[in-house]
């Protein structure tokens, strides 16, 4: 992982370095790493994974169609150390085996033994070197992985040697289920770290005035201002050329966006056809608008409360 694929993160990267510093001298640790899609969690998240070492590190990323699954993100995490769950305790022996699809199921029906026994299968990985856990997507993990891990992360003291990194969007229930976990917020870039990231295997220098745009219409996005970038001339990025308006959005932009639109009721996706049309971010006209189309008014609060929009005082 390069550093210039994280511009305008060092203060974030010294946050991961004091982390990882941390578990490697033995102590127990959580961290979790919130910010909209795009904002860069992932490289974050695998900047760390590559600099765990001596620990070990074990991995897992929440998947939705999995997030109704039991157990499935804890599957995926601690596939790797499941033979070292014959040190435990009997009966967390058993109950972990049994998450893990190992035993027969009825064992995991205990969820403090459950907990109980992933706390104690982190502690055992973690006794030659240290360990870090890393679950990206955390948003989407099922509830009993992420009962578990909050439990062992919760307990986490002095000469564990344990760190449990999390990513995920940010979000209400995300706030209400992580928020006794210390947490790193990232926000937009900057313009000076936006042009750097505009720079980036660009074919022309951006110009003063082309950062300034992109970085207010992208919010700062690392992942929107690199699609952006790729969908813009050298003419246009140099300011050369006029800007289209509005400023063309890539497919990775698109693609989250849009499936996190599809899934909000019929009336929010109309309010923000309304938006859309407006154009001028104008609360008051947008659910005046809502209204005459027969939509809710308050629909508008579900995109909020989803992260597709911000509304602000009216």
């Amino acid at each position: 992982m390069t550093s210039d694929r994280i511009s305008g993160r060092e203060d974030e990267l010294g946050v991961l370095e004091r982390f990882l510093e941390d578990v490697r001298s033995g102590a127990g640790r959580s961290l979790v790493v919130r910010g909209e899609p795009g904002a860069g969690k992932s490289t974050l998240l695998r900047h760390a994974a590559d600099r765990a070492a001596p620990a070990r590190v074990l991995t897992a990323t929440g998947a939705e169609p999995e997030s109704g699954m039991a157990f499935a993100a804890l599957h995926q995490l601690l596939r790797p150390v499941a033979g070292l769950a014959g040190a435990l305790p009997g009966a967390q022996r058993d109950a972990v085996r049994a998450a893990l699809g190992l035993a027969e199921p009825m064992a995991a029906q205990d969820g403090f033994l459950v907990s109980a026994g992933v706390l104690s299968l982190l502690a055992e990985a973690a006794s030659d070197g240290g360990l870090v856990c890393v679950v990206d997507d955390f948003q989407w993990v099922d509830q009993a992985s992420a009962d578990a891990l909050l439990f062992a992360a919760r307990r986490f003291g002095g000469g564990d040697g344990v760190g449990l990194l999390i990513g995920t969007r940010d979000g209400a229930g995300v706030r209400r289920s992580l928020g006794a976990l210390p947490s790193l917020e990232l926000g937009g870039l900057d313009a000076a770290s936006a042009r750097d990231v505009l720079a980036e295997g660009a074919a022309a220098d951006p110009a003063p005035g082309v950062v300034e745009i992109v970085t207010a219409a992208t919010g700062g996005n690392p992942l929107a201002l690199r699609e952006t970038a790729g969908l813009l001339t050298p003419d246009q990025l140099a300011g050369r050329a006029p800007l289209p308006d509005p400023l063309p959005v890539g497919e990775g932009v698109a693609g989250v966006y849009g499936d996190r639109i599809a899934r909000l009721p019929e009336d929010t996706r109309l309010v923000l056809l309304a938006a859309a049309l407006e154009g001028q971010g104008d609360a008051r006209l947008i659910r005046a608008a809502a209204g005459r189309l027969g939509a809710d008014p308050g629909a508008l609060d579900a995109a909020e409360a989803a992260g597709i929009v911000e509304i602000g005082p009216p």
